[in-house]
């Protein structure tokens, strides 16, 4: 078991690093699609024109168009199952260092009674690419982070005005 461990390890964590930089980088692009979806409910304008028929000039004017709390709150949902996604692979990242160094005590434990150094290789090699792959995707961690702080802004921005306009009495509740 300890010889297979040590054999194998950096292949794994290499696989694993692929695989999770993959899954990482699609779920930021579906974070970034949702927070488009709510930018542009939050920020709905209609346009229509007006057409003067004696001068036939055209006049576009801007319109808000009521936005319904529960369309937002479907959005909201969608976006908070992308969330924990982009949660769970956060704390798949201290796994790396975990299996660095696994491969380190595997390697040296294949050491004990041998003749050359070549477990000495696999032990350190397994420490580093626990270690690059962590850093790496801890720090490509913080895109998806302020993209997630940003509609959590935006969204607590939007319910605060809808509150305080219930409370003025400019909205009425069924």
């Amino acid at each position: 078991m300890v010889y297979f461990i040590s054999e194998y390890i950096n292949q794994f964590i290499v696989l694993l690093g692929i695989f999770l930089g993959f899954w990482m980088m699609y779920n930021i692009i579906r974070l970034e699609k949702h927070k488009s979806k709510i930018e542009t409910v939050l920020n709905l304008k209609s346009r229509k024109v007006y057409i003067n028929k004696k001068t036939q000039n055209m006049d576009e004017r801007e319109e808000h168009e009521n936005i319904t709390p529960e369309t937002l709150r479907t959005y909201e949902q969608d976006f908070n199952k992308t969330c924990s996604v982009y949660r769970m692979y956060i704390q798949l990242i201290p796994i790396f260092p975990l299996l660095g160094i696994l491969g380190t005590v595997s390697g040296l434990m294949n050491q004990l009674g041998a003749e050359n150094i070549e477990g000495l290789n696999v032990a350190l090699t397994s420490t580093l690419w626990g270690l690059v792959a962590a850093i790496i995707f801890k720090i490509f961690s913080l895109f998806p982070g302020r993209i997630v702080d940003q509609v959590d802004i935006m969204l607590d921005n939007y319910y605060d005005k809808f509150d305080d306009s219930i409370k003025q009495g400019n909205i009425v509740e069924k």
